[in-house]
């Protein structure tokens, strides 16, 4: 097996025994073993999770609750409540509703076939998902062809780690296990690690467990009795993984006061699951107003910057918290554009803002840190100098001590 996976490795079995050491050509075979053995362990993965294509062609008529061959929005938003969708199934329909309900692809008509023509990748400039931090319309959608594949095994694979439990033995929920998904709710993700950062038990404070989900209770005053989430929301939303249900039930409670506050006739009320993007963000989840102030391009001696870093300092010592939108346009390698960042510190002294971007990516730069090459980030955190920061965000957002709007 190990001289076939050579063959086909293009190694000359004749050069190796003939040039090279026996040493050597030990260790050649045994690479071509470890191969031999990941693509078993690969294929055995495939055939264990159940390839996308066969979880399609085995429910789209029950999803397709019309019959006319197509899915709709309000089909797939159906479906995703539907709690006898499970594991594989599940996983299916929140690739579909990350692509569909996210609004960001030109997409024909969502049929069977449409789905089962899913390319594995999607081109390199997609890589990383991108969200616009305010209530502003996007960009031009992307005219080429999502990839619901490579999301479904994302989505199973967030599925199968994640803790039923709401906080796993009784711990309290972690800014390490706080991580953006694919949809566009970076506002959210970013407020809420920016809230575990600060404190931990306050966050967990939100929740009063029910039997059957929890009531969450935000800081503008508002609550919300939020069921326990099925497994399609559980790969839908983004989720703490084994430390517990809790980011997944307070998106679900954060959509729900959003849905609220845009109708407040449960009749008219918009879904939950449809794409949200708001600057009340921190207004609603820790209860305060905001005061936001426009960075880009500013001058180092603009009294604008000045009020920045006063605001931060001021934020610090109040234990407040600022957040960060990039503009639709950035050339610093490693910063995403269209995206809210929360920061997490300031260093006075050296003019230095901690930053954390809630997609926790990891970046170095080809060249001395800067504008030009980027900045070395680890689990989406990195420092940046204040006057760098101001010519690639477009807003800094300062939380304030004045209560949220009614």
């Amino acid at each position: 097996m190990a001289y076939l996976l050579l063959l086909q490795e293009g190694v000359n079995i004749d050069r190796v025994g003939g040039h090279l050491t026996k040493k050597r050509l030990l260790a050649l075979m045994l690479a071509a073993n470890g191969l031999a053995l990941t693509q078993a362990c690969a294929q055995q993965f495939n055939r264990s999770v159940g390839p996308f294509d066969h979880v399609v062609q085995a429910h789209f008529d029950e999803w397709d609750t019309d019959r006319d061959g197509q899915l709709s929005k309000e089909e797939i938003q159906a479906a995703l409540v539907n709690p006898d969708f499970h594991d594989e199934t599940a996983a299916a329909l929140a690739a579909i509703a990350q692509v569909v309900l996210g609004d960001r692809y030109s997409l024909p008509p969502i049929t069977k076939d449409y789905l089962l023509s899913s390319p594995s990748r999607e081109t390199p400039t997609a890589s990383e998902p991108t969200d616009a931090p305010e209530d502003e319309p996007k960009a031009d959608k992307f005219n080429y062809a999502p990839s619901f594949r490579s999301r479904y095994f994302y989505d199973l694979r967030q599925l199968r780690r994640t803790s039923r439990e709401l906080f796993p033995q009784s711990a309290p929920p972690s800014f390490e296990a706080t991580h953006q998904g694919y949809l566009d709710d970076c506002p959210f993700v970013s407020t809420v690690g920016a809230m575990l950062s600060r404190d931990p038990s306050a966050v967990q404070a939100m929740f009063a467990p029910n039997g059957n989900g929890a009531t969450v209770t935000f800081g503008n005053g508002s609550s919300f009795e939020i069921a326990e989430p099925t497994d399609a929301e559980i790969a839908l939303w983004s989720n703490a993984g084994t430390n517990g249900l809790w980011l997944t039930i307070l998106e679900k409670a954060y959509r729900t006061a959003l849905a609220t506050e845009k109708h407040p006739d449960p009749e008219g009320r918009p879904s939950i699951y449809d794409t949200f993007r708001s600057p009340r963000t921190v207004e609603i989840l820790d209860g305060h107003r905001t005061m936001n102030i426009a960075v880009h391009g500013l001058p180092s001696e603009s009294p604008w910057l000045t009020l920045v870093r006063k605001g931060m300092v001021a934020a610090q010592s109040a234990h407040l918290l600022v957040e960060a939108a990039t503009p639709a346009v950035t050339k610093t390698p490693g910063i995403t554009h269209n995206h809210a960042y929360a920061i997490l510190g300031y260093d006075e002294e050296k003019d230095l803002v901690h930053v954390w971007n809630p997609h926790r990516n990891n970046f170095t730069p080809n060249g001395p840190e800067g504008l030009e090459n980027g900045y070395t980030t680890k689990a989406g955190e990195f420092d940046i100098p204040l006057n760098d920061l101001t010519q690639i965000f477009s807003v800094v957002s300062l939380e304030t001590q004045g209560g949220a709007r009614n």
